[in-house]
Formats: C-alpha cells, sequence, structure tokens
C-alpha cells in the first residue's frame, strides 16, 4: 500500500495559551491561517490526486488539515487516535508540565540523537553528572525500559502507527495527516519535518512483526 504522509499545518498555539491551557489540553490549539493555506495548497500536489481515502491524527491541528483536505479531493476521512503526535508522558493522567515534556525531549534525544521539539530544547541539568555512557555512540545506547521512562520509543511510536495502517490495508493508496516524530518514526529521517510536506512510504503488511498481526486479527 502506497502511503502519503502529510504533516498538519502550522499550528495556532497561542490560542490556547493565551486561554492559560496547559498538558493534553494544548491538543485542541487549531490551525493558524498559514496552516490552513499550507493545507489547501498541497490538496493541488499530483501525488494526492489518486488517494483512495484520508486517515488523520484526533488532535485538532491534524484533524482540521484532515477536514480541509477531504474536502479539496473529495475522498472519505477516517479518524484515527493512534495516529497522535508522540507522547511525552505515557500515562493519561501524568503530570505533562513543560518540565517534563523537555525531560522526554531531552532523554529521547539522548538515546535517538532526535530532537523531537527542538524549541523545547533545555540545557544539561547541573544536578546530573555525565557518564561514562555519554561518551558512547548513541546507536549503541540502551533506551530504558518502559516502566522507567514516561516517555515513547520510536519503537513503539512505530509500532502503534503500523497497527493502524493494517486496518486499512485492503486501499492501495492513503494520505495520512499526522505529525513529526509519527513520520520520523516512520522513514527514520532525523531532520526537521515542514508543516504540511508530503512524504511518501511504502507499507507492507507481510513485513509486520508477527505479534501485531495476530493482535489485529483478534482485536
Amino acid at each position: 500500500m502506497k502511503v502519503f504522509l502529510i504533516r498538519h499545518g502550522d499550528t495556532d498555539w497561542k490560542q490556547v495559551e493565551m486561554r492559560g491551557v496547559r498538558g493534553w489540553a494544548r491538543s485542541f490549539a487549531p490551525l493558524t491561517a498559514l496552516g490552513r493555506l499550507q493545507i489547501d495548497t498541497i490538496a493541488s500536489d499530483y501525488r494526492l490526486q489518486e488517494v483512495e481515502a484520508i486517515l488523520c491524527s484526533s488532535y485538532a491541528r491534524a484533524l482540521e488539515s484532515g477536514a480541509r483536505l477531504s474536502r479539496s479531493l473529495n475522498k472519505p476521512l477516517y479518524v484515527e487516535y493512534d495516529l497522535h503526535e508522540w507522547l511525552p508522558q505515557k500515562n493519561p493522567l501524568g503530570d505533562v508540565s513543560e518540565d517534563v515534556i523537555a525531560k522526554a525531549n531531552r532523554e529521547l534525544s539522548y538515546y535517538t540523537g532526535y530532537y523531537p521539539f527542538p524549541e523545547r530544547r533545555v540545557g544539561r541539568d547541573p544536578h546530573n553528572k555525565p557518564t561514562t555512557e555519554r561518551r558512547v555512540a548513541v546507536h549503541e545506547r540502551r533506551i530504558p525500559s518502559p516502566e522507567l521512562r514516561s516517555w515513547e520509543s520510536l519503537e513503539e511510536v512505530r509500532e502503534r502507527v503500523l497497527k493502524v495502517f493494517e486496518r486499512y490495508n485492503h486501499f492501495s493508496k492513503l494520505a495520512v495527516i499526522t505529525h513529526a516524530v509519527v513520520m520520523t518514526s516512520l522513514i527514520g529521517v532525523k531532520r526537521p519535518i515542514e508543516h504540511a510536506e508530503i512524504v511518501p512510504f511504502d507499507f507492507d503488511s507481510a513485513a509486520l512483526p508477527q505479534a501485531a498481526v495476530v493482535e489485529k486479527k483478534v482485536s
């Protein structure tokens, strides 16, 4: 199945920040005027003209992007929760403060070499002394087990997204509006992904781990 991964349009964070919104509720932020223009512009991209359906994350910025693209292309829109952005806090009842996000951002970068949110880059914690592990190459660093960290690994992000794709494998071409870290987890590109950028991805259900296929059949 040919998938065209698309990052949502530019987001109007000011609408939520000026109201003092914090944590998970920030996901309600809509697109800016620029973001709407970005999505309307890519609707004419030749690669999207033959897609059979559009999937999108349930976050407002992706949902609005998906709705606009669905209207322009006259294609059905399906909303999937598991296309959401990388979680710096996996516990839905846990703390999602700026400190938690910055710490998760820093730790994910240390273990993968990728900064999900460069604007939240923070300096080294003066209370944490450097260890010999910091001299180890990134690809040799061991990510802590899930119970020892609050954040999702890129592999965990990839796994949940591929399970979504498996349910739509009866299509031959899909447009998927999602988020930067999700796209990075799938294509392995450790660079900033622009708003409304289109990145092709070939999905092969035969290449999925057997556990994912079994879970899909049971559910």
